[in-house]
């Protein structure tokens, strides 16, 4: 067997080079959203007879109506034009009834829990709508 010399002396101190990398600081600054909810100011819906409410008037009855309760409501105008354009074609003859009813009778709460916009959904109809047109 014969020894394989590789040109280094396993003896001598090995010297060793190493780079770190920089270290880099970054102030991050948080990013603060406020957002401000402002109480509806529509209240066109008071100076139309019922019977020719359009959704826009029901809409601003109903969130007047929640704000009145339970305090200003984050708002999507998309959402809500959606919503109330269906109910009142859902309901037609009775959806402003059934709001009234909601708040005046209910005092915005249904099944122990606040009225919001999407209680007028079209999948809330079996357990609120539904239940309140019966009974009218």
């Amino acid at each position: 067997m014969s020894l394989i010399d590789f040109g280094f002396d396993a003896s001598a101190p090995a010297t060793v080079t190493t780079r770190r990398p920089a270290l880099v600081t970054q102030t991050v600054q948080p990013i603060i959203e406020t957002v401000v909810v402002r109480p509806s100011q529509a209240a066109g819906y008071a100076m139309r007879p019922e019977s020719t409410w359009g959704w826009q008037d029901l809409r601003d009855y109903v969130v007047r109506e929640i704000e009145a309760r339970h305090g200003p409501q984050v708002r999507n105008p998309k959402t809500e034009s959606s919503i109330f354009k269906s109910f009142l074609t859902r309901w037609s003859d009775q959806a402003v009834s059934i709001a009234k009813v909601s708040f005046e009778v209910h005092n915005g709460m249904w099944r122990n829990a606040p009225i919001s916009v999407n209680r007028f959904c079209v999948a809330s109809d079996p357990y609120f709508a539904a239940v309140i047109a019966a009974n009218l």
